[in-house]
């Protein structure tokens, strides 16, 4: 996961994860804004000697009667010492990743279409792509029905190497449904398919076959990893929220996800909402994650596995599990002599990762910090 591409899926997934929570964990504001500012910074340090900073900024404007634009711009700088690149005769690697998106969407009376495009931006690695979806109002707003679908498609460099150049394709698409069930309680069932073709592998990975498995140590062969070229992915989830009294919120939800690569894992998480005044919430979460390992990933490779189609020790492939807490405080206040509000929420979310079969490390331990600051006008 520490090498440059690994360090990159994981990094987008820590700027998918942050906005998630702060969405989940606490109940929704009571008007939807029209528009709004909000600046984020995510910081993410762990034990493996990896460091993540990312500041985000996103703007939501009216740019006609029923329809709003979303512009919104990441960077994403991480320094990375880890076991996984000092095990491939890597040294330490600083990298930064430069996102922007844009959105459409135009609401119609029960119905909002939306659009958009995302660019993503590396010295090895440019992702391009587009989305688009729609959500259907139903049963006077107690019930809801999304869908979206997207492709996106990457060039991947290696840094140093002017020869080498590969592609990869995502296709996407999801199905979600939201019901009220009584005035206390929600639910939403959801499900995503998606199929990637293409370099699945990092260019910075090399696999030591025999000795002690390390390039830089007994291993007589060093081989680039080599991951199939294709992968089918599934993922279920339901998601449920009830109102304990006038001041207290409960959700849980479970998510179920397998692919061809023999990968099945399952999600749990739980979190608790005290909305301690009329303008400030505090959230408590909780989430476990546990999967099997990849059919073709191994601890190690002998001379008899020289043979074999695909060689892979990436641990984000192996038997893995994780407990991540939460904490979040959110607070609002309205702007004297204007219909804006000014929001900040701070989470604070300590990790844990066990590996029960990777050689280089058992555990990893995370600390992740998100701060928001927002400008909402109704």
């Amino acid at each position: 996961m520490y090498s440059s591409s690994i360090n990159r899926k994981w990094t987008k997934g820590c700027l998918l994860l942050a906005p998630l929570l702060l969405a989940t964990l606490l109940p929704p504001p009571p008007t939807r804004a029209e528009e709004a500012a909000v600046a984020s910074v995510y910081v993410r340090e762990d034990s493996n000697d990896t460091t993540v900073i990312s500041p985000r900024l996103r703007l939501r404007a009216q740019a006609l009667e029923a329809t709003h634009l979303d512009l919104s711009y990441t960077v994403d700088v991480w320094t990375s010492a880890s076991v996984d690149i000092v095990s491939s005769a890597s040294t330490a690697v600083t990298e930064q990743r430069d996102e922007y998106n844009v959105g459409l969407d135009h609401a119609l009376e029960d119905l909002t279409l939306r659009a958009g495009y995302r660019a993503s931006i590396e010295p090895d690695y440019v992702s391009h792509g587009g989305s688009a979806g729609l959500s259907w109002d139903l049963a006077d707003n107690a019930a809801n029905l999304s869908f979206h679908a997207g492709g996106y498609f990457d060039s991947v460099g290696r840094a140093g190497d002017e020869g080498f150049a590969e592609s990869v394709g995502t296709l996407a698409a999801g199905l979600s449904f939201s019901q009220v069930l009584d005035p206390e309680t929600l639910i939403q069932v959801l499900y995503d398919l998606s199929s990637i073709r293409g370099y699945q592998a990092s260019p910075y990975r090399f696999i030591g076959i025999g000795g002690d498995g390390r390039c830089q140590g007994s291993a007589p062969l060093c081989i680039p990893e080599r991951n199939p070229r294709q992968r089918l992915r599934h993922a279920a989830a339901l998601h449920g929220r009830r109102a304990l009294g006038e001041h207290f919120s409960l959700g849980a939800g479970y998510r179920f996800y397998l692919d061809d690569w023999g990968i099945l894992s399952h999600t749990g998480q739980a979190e608790l909402a005290w909305a301690a005044t009329d303008v400030s919430t505090v959230a408590l979460s909780y989430r476990f994650y546990t999967q099997n390992a990849a059919d073709h990933y191994k601890a190690s490779y002998q001379d008899d596995d020289r043979s074999s189609l695909y060689f892979t020790r990436d641990k984000e492939l192996s038997p893995l599990s994780s407990h991540r807490l939460g904490l979040e405080v959110d607070w609002q206040w309205d702007l004297p002599g204007t219909d804006s509000a000014l929001s900040t929420a701070l989470l604070v979310a300590p990790s844990l990762f066990r590996y029960s079969d990777f050689r280089l490390l058992d555990q990893i331990t995370a600390l992740e910090v998100t701060a928001v600051v927002g400008m909402e006008v109704p």
